[in-house]
């Protein structure tokens, strides 16, 4: 008697040792990394494949709640927070949109890099894409714009790219190069100026 409950409790544990195991390994991956920037090459594809738009620029990260897209190519739009507001500045039509941080956002998906209970707001599994392991991490937010969010990185913890899933079936593929990780990064680099006779529109 005693030894099959040893034998189910062990196999109870192994069952959930199992489950548990993605979420744990990509928050320790996410954990890793204070600090990080470099550039990025962005593809949006519609739901039957086609390519949409190409955009290419710079991305920095800092915890607990910094971060900076720099679009560089088609478009010069920035999407930057200082920990206190997002603004998403798009200067060819002269308007910043201004929303309130949350870490609890379930539309903005750059903020999974924050999150350190991830378990919380994601359903973490794995999948093999050409023989290359990526997180996949399914909103448990109702009210999220996209379905999934998937995330690849190298042997060393370092992001090389993410996959989003939107509502609509689009993707968006982002590849990272050239990151550095958990380099000093002084937070006057997150703050955003509003240029003048810009259109304000606050959420």
């Amino acid at each position: 008697m005693k030894n099959l409950f040893l034998f189910l409790t062990i196999t109870l544990i192994k069952i959930n040792f199992l489950f548990a195991q993605p979420s744990s390994d990509l928050s320790i991956l996410l954990n890793k990394n204070e600090s990080f920037q470099g550039s990025f090459n962005q593809i949006v594809f519609d739901n039957q494949g086609q390519i949409i738009e190409e955009a290419n620029g710079k991305v920095i990260f800092k915890k607990p709640h910094f971060f900076k897209w720099i679009y560089k190519k088609p478009h010069q739009n920035q999407i930057i927070s200082d920990g206190e507001i997002i603004y998403i500045y798009d200067p060819d039509l002269s308007q910043v949109i201004m929303s309130q941080f949350s870490q609890s956002n379930s539309n903005n998906p750059s903020l999974i890099f924050f999150q350190k209970n991830i378990e919380k707001f994601f359903k973490v599994t794995t999948k093999s894409i050409n023989g290359e392991l990526w997180y996949r991490c399914q909103s448990l937010s109702d009210d999220a714009d996209y379905e999934t969010l998937e995330l690849k990185f190298d042997s060393q913890g370092k992001v090389l790219a993410m996959n989003i899933i939107d509502r609509l079936k689009n993707k968006i593929l982002v590849n990272f190069e050239d990151i550095q990780t958990n380099i000093k990064i002084n937070e006057a680099t997150f703050l955003f100026n509003v240029p003048e006779n810009v259109e304000i529109i606050k959420n």
